[in-house]
């Protein structure tokens, strides 16, 4: 561990939330833990100098053998205090959750599936979903796990898993794209349809959602990113609206040619709410008629030319409205997927966020409680590095709680338990995706 970094971070002045959140980030690009390490702080109001035991994480690793610390040397304490509002260096970072302050999306409270394609041979069709169009399963340089790609043509690709659609339900999924967006093309866009239909064979070659249903597309032509609510079959009593015409989601620097965008989808009865990574894009109150049946669900591509690809993985499909007030102070424990990492790693994603704020408020909301997180893993790899996996996020999410959400330190715990619970102990996909989730129980 880099002696002047672990200095320069232990010795911020955590008053203010943009020292709290500079300090999370430093936090997050160092490689080893640190179980508790005693800071001083410097009071905003009163002058004084306290002391402060915090759990810390650090992630990342920092080399050069010279200036490395121990972990023995735990508790020491750190000498000089520094004035992190007069440096300009401290007020430029911010925290990664920064730019979702306005990302409320929070995941269905029981996940029911999921799909990386991690089961699947490279070049072979998913095996769990139908396609009226040539798809295949890839690879992506640079990007992480298996990618279903979608080719020159139109026609449907359907995931045969998800069989049940209730009022509220959430579906997430990951999407890259692969053309050159300034080249005009009409027929270049990736739709979601939600359909009322209940035969899931008709119309397959179309994204028409049915009577009652819902479609948006993502799209690579000017003026197609947009979505198409039906509330009734023939076409002239469509209610068509493009939310992002004039700036084009594609083609801003929030996304690029080769970048993951994430997709998040909500519907709660008749409203839809649908967010391109931070951004909410779509939230129609009444997109569905009262009392619509949701039948199928399909992604639908129309590619017009050649060597011009969607890519799509990580799709994640849960049901239910979250009740997690009830959960964790009435029942005491708390179980949710809506906390979600990288890959191996105890970076909390972004989109994250929406979940983390509810339980922060509601922590905020009962002081006197106390809480344990607790983080758990799927059964890959060795016992022993799973358990160091899942005490790094629990920690990760405590850190979170703490410097992003003003969660009083005292009410954390934070503990880890690998694989050593897990709650399904089969190998698909599915199945690993229950396992891997952050409990928060109630002491």
């Amino acid at each position: 561990m880099k002696i002047k970094i672990l200095i320069l971070l232990l010795t911020i002045a955590v008053g203010s939330p943009c020292e709290a959140q500079f300090f999370k980030k430093l936090v997050n690009k160092v490689g080893e833990t640190v179980e508790e390490t005693v800071i001083r702080k410097i009071d905003n109001k009163s002058g004084r100098k306290t002391e402060k035991v915090l759990d810390t994480l650090l992630d990342t690793k920092v080399g050069s053998k010279n200036k490395k610390r121990k972990a023995t040397q735990q508790k020491e304490e750190i000498g000089s205090e520094i004035e992190v509002a007069n440096n300009p260096q401290f007020k430029e970072e911010a925290s990664p959750f920064k730019a979702y302050s306005k990302f409320d999306f929070v995941s269905g409270e029981k996940l029911i599936a999921f799909d990386d394609f991690s089961q699947d041979e490279v070049g072979d069709l998913p095996a769990k979903w139908n396609s009226t169009n040539s798809v295949e399963v890839v690879t992506l340089e640079g990007i992480d796990g298996k990618w279903a790609k979608l080719v020159e043509g139109k026609g449907a690709f359907v995931p045969d898993f998800i069989t049940e659609f209730p009022e509220n339900f959430t579906l997430e999924f990951d999407v890259v794209y692969d053309f050159d967006i300034s080249q005009y093309c009409f027929q270049r866009y990736l739709s979601v349809v939600f359909s009322d239909i209940e035969n899931p064979s008709y119309d397959l070659n179309y994204d028409r959602p049915g009577k009652n249903g819902f479609v948006f597309s993502i799209s690579g032509g000017i003026g197609y990113n947009g979505y198409l609510n039906y509330q009734k079959y023939t076409p002239d009593r469509q209610l068509n609206t493009s939310a992002n015409t004039e700036n084009l989601y594609l083609n801003t620097d929030n996304l690029g040619r080769g970048k993951v965008l994430h997709v998040s989808i909500w519907r709660q009865k008749q409203r839809m709410r649908v967010y391109f990574d931070k951004e909410k894009v779509f939230d129609i109150p009444r997109a569905f008629e009262k009392g619509v049946a949701i039948n199928t669900a399909r992604f639908f591509s129309n590619i017009s030319e050649l060597e011009m690809y969607f890519f799509i993985s990580n799709l994640r499909y849960a049901v239910g409205k979250p009740d997690m007030r009830s959960k964790l102070i009435t029942e005491g424990r708390l179980v949710t997927y809506g906390i979600t990492f990288d890959v191996n790693s105890a970076h909390i994603n972004p989109a994250s966020y929406g979940t983390l704020k509810q339980i922060a408020s509601i922590l905020k909301e009962y002081p006197d409680i106390q809480v344990t997180i607790v983080g758990h893993t799927d059964a890959d790899g060795s016992e022993e590095a799973n358990l160091t996996l899942s005490e790094r996020r629990a920690k990760a999410v405590k850190l979170a709680l703490i410097f992003d959400f003003s969660v009083p330190e005292g009410q954390l715990a934070s503990i880890g338990k690998g694989e050593s619970e897990l709650i399904d102990t089969g190998s698909s996909p599915d199945s690993k995706a229950k396992n891997r989730r952050v409990e928060f129980i109630k002491n």
